[in-house]
């Protein structure tokens, strides 16, 4: 068996060796550059596709006065018990007032008011600060993020009303919310 491991590692190297050693060109003729297909190995898994690799976006799935939306980690900075807020500048129902943080100030949104303005006041144990932390959502988090497929979401496009509302996913059945489009209609809404 040994001599057999032996002349199959000496079939390996003197391939090998074939293979790198580099054919002698004419000095007269032009380089030539030959293109082979190698067979993969029959057992070798198939590699994944691109798209594959790149595991799924995760969502914060947040609860606001019994609606579930999720929003994109991606656009999450910070997730917080609600702490005390300072007054609101105005009397809108969506601005329920002012969070002093490290790196400045953010507004906090109601996000019930936002789904619906009969809801604002629903309960909103927690902050989450959005983007460059200039905005938060105050709203109900009860579960650890989920994976959703971009595949398995309803996208809206052109919306006029809720422009925010990016889609609906249809495995979760939640809305999906596009945060730069949240944060831009709620400084159109409350100002910058």
């Amino acid at each position: 068996m040994i001599g057999n491991m032996n002349d199959a590692e000496q079939i390996v190297a003197h391939y090998l060796a074939e293979l790198l050693t580099p054919a002698p060109v004419a000095a007269d003729a032009p380089a030539e550059v030959k293109v082979v297909a190698i067979e993969s190995w029959r057992n070798a898994p198939a590699a994944p596709d691109i798209e594959e690799a790149v595991p799924p976006p995760r969502y914060l799935l947040c609860v606001a006065a019994g609606v579930k939306v999720a929003v994109s980690m991606a656009d999450i900075t910070h997730m917080l018990p609600m702490p005390p807020l300072s007054p609101p500048h105005h009397a809108n129902p969506i601005c329920l007032g002012r969070w002093r943080h490290p790196s400045g100030e953010a507004r906090v949104a109601d996000l019930a008011a936002i789904l619906s303005p009969d809801m604002a006041g629903a309960h909103a144990p927690t902050l989450v600060l959005l983007g460059d932390r200039r905005w938060a959502l105050a709203c109900e988090v009860t579960d650890e993020p989920v994976e959703i497929d971009s595949a398995s979401v309803m996208w809206r496009e052109g919306a006029t009303t809720r422009p925010w509302l990016a889609g609906m996913s249809k495995e979760l059945r939640c809305g999906v919310i596009g945060t730069t489009a949240l944060i831009a209609w709620l400084e159109q809404e409350l100002g910058p």
